[in-house]
């Protein structure tokens, strides 16, 4: 018979009896160790039970815990965007917003450890990928603040074996990728060492000693390399006379409370909480993330979700702290981390371990982070105050995508507003033929007849794609979109008139 609503669950009087016995560690123990078979059995299927169901319990917190809407924009809408991921078998991604350094939401979707059943939650230990080169970038930078380290002298100041083929290359080079280094990774492919290999900061810079030319000369030009960010954390220990990870948790980590967060320099170190990553298989996910690997600057960083909310608000100086940098070098060294680099007389998209770019007419600051099966994205657009992170464990996700969508919810009135003028009907008089540009949900749609229809993609300002089409807007003196040209794979620079939208 089942129990009426709101009465008491009527054990068997054997369970209530082991229940009651279970006082403690020690207690239920001896439980354990009792010679009658039935009692172990019924114990141990309990305990089952009661570690099943808080489990699940542990699964659902993170959605049970979030309103029904955050800032205006409806939770359910956020979690579409990970219901992919949305598995009790699989590894999936963990996600926050912020809200001037304030975390409004937070979820976990998908799995921390296939092996053991673990769910991911808000203290689950990513590998943070290139994410971390913020952190690096912080550290250095903060000794540049200190004038302790000359972003302008050449490395070879500071690093007395460092190779004749890179004599030019200055600090400040380091940190915005304009030096022209040879990226770590790519010489331990040609001299075949495994991209997991236990390898500390002194055995990449013996690998970039023996680099035997640069791409461009120093400042010329922008070349995304590993090497630089390697060079900056082996800059920071000669500097400070510590351990990198030690400099960086003294400074920053200790004082800010974030306790669960590291570089992971010592890969026999033990990591509470950590997430393993895996990659999609053809029966089942693989396991890729081995464990071995302990390389620290470009990399190298764990963090959770937690403690991110601390370095977050760090940043918005929402945060109080005591110890490590001060708020006076704080806030200069945001300042320089968020200062577009110059490349050959050129602004670059790239400060310092940040890229700098506009979005739908939106400033946006941030970096991504891809490495055995991890795949991590951090964006921040500091003229409305908002940021998003997503982690993910598995191969196969698109942080970057994600939390482009999660902007598009929160940022929708501003991007519309930057995407109307390019909304209206646009038509070639020879084909003869019409398109449509629609402006929707934060989105730039095109409408075309006999085609499928779809948002389109900013590369640049006034240059956009869909799929494989390539269109370049054109304006009048006056600013106003007068039409664009469109170009595929069989067919180039097509014109189109805009007939009505606005601006016309």
């Amino acid at each position: 018979m089942n129990p009426s609503p709101g009465s008491p669950l009527k054990l068997p009087v054997p369970v209530k009896s082991l229940l009651t016995g279970c006082k403690s560690i020690k207690s239920c123990i001896s439980i354990l160790n009792r010679p009658n078979p039935m009692n172990r059995t019924i114990f141990i299927t309990l305990l089952i039970l009661i570690s099943a169901f808080f489990w699940t319990a542990n699964m659902n917190a993170a959605s049970n815990d979030n309103p029904e809407t955050v800032q205006g924009v409806s939770t359910e809408k956020i979690e579409e965007i990970f219901a992919i991921y949305e598995s009790s078998d699989a590894p999936g991604c963990a996600v926050s917003v912020y809200s001037e350094g304030n975390e409004i939401y937070k979820n976990t979707f998908g799995l921390s450890n296939l092996d053991y059943g673990i769910a991911l939650s808000d203290s689950s230990a990513f590998y943070m990928a290139s994410v971390s080169k913020q952190v690096t970038a912080a550290a250095a930078g903060l000794l540049v603040i200190r004038g302790e380290l000359d972003d302008t002298a050449p490395v070879s100041d500071y690093i007395e074996e460092w190779p004749d083929y890179a004599s030019d290359v200055q600090v400040h080079h380091l940190f915005s990728h304009t030096s022209g280094l040879p990226d770590i990774y790519g010489l331990m492919e040609i001299a075949g060492v495994p991209v997991n290999n236990p390898m500390d900061i002194e055995d990449y810079m013996e690998l970039i000693r023996h680099g035997e030319s640069l791409k461009f000369s120093p400042g010329t030009d922008y070349a995304y390399t590993n090497s630089g960010y390697t060079t900056l954390a082996h800059l920071v220990e000669i500097i400070s006379e510590k351990p990198f990870f030690q400099f960086v948790e003294d400074e920053f980590f200790k004082p800010l409370g974030m306790s669960s967060t590291h570089f992971h320099s010592d890969r026999l170190r033990v990591i509470p909480n950590r997430v393993i990553s895996y990659r999609p298989g053809e029966e089942q996910f693989r396991r890729t993330y081995l464990g071995m690997f302990q390389g620290v600057g470009p990399g190298g960083l764990y963090s959770t979700l937690n403690d991110w909310a601390k370095w977050e608000a760090f940043w918005y100086g929402s945060l109080d702290w005591d110890g490590g940098i001060t708020v006076e070098e704080a806030s200069e060294l945001k300042s320089l981390m968020v200062t577009p680099a110059i490349a050959d007389g050129e602004e670059l998209d790239y400060g310092w371990g940040l890229h700098i770019e506009k979005r739908k007419g939106q400033l946006m600051i941030g970096h991504g982070g891809s490495f055995m099966g991890f795949r991590t994205d951090y964006r921040r657009y500091p003229d409305h105050g908002y940021s998003f992170l997503t982690l993910c464990n598995r191969g196969d996700a698109e942080p970057r995508d994600f939390n482009d969508r999660l902007a598009d919810l929160f940022l929708q009135d501003d991007f519309e507003a930057y995407l109307a003028p390019y909304g209206g009907t646009y038509r070639n008089d020879e084909l003869p033929i019409e398109y449509e540009l629609t402006v929707e949900e934060g989105n730039l749609n095109l409408i075309r007849r006999n085609s499928p229809n779809g948002a389109m993609t900013e590369d640049a300002e006034d240059i956009w794609r869909a799929g494989s089409w390539d269109f370049v807007f054109e304006r009048s003196d006056e600013g106003q979109i007068t039409g664009f040209v469109v170009s595929t794979g069989r067919a180039r620079d097509v014109e189109f008139t805009k007939i009505n939208g606005d601006q016309l």
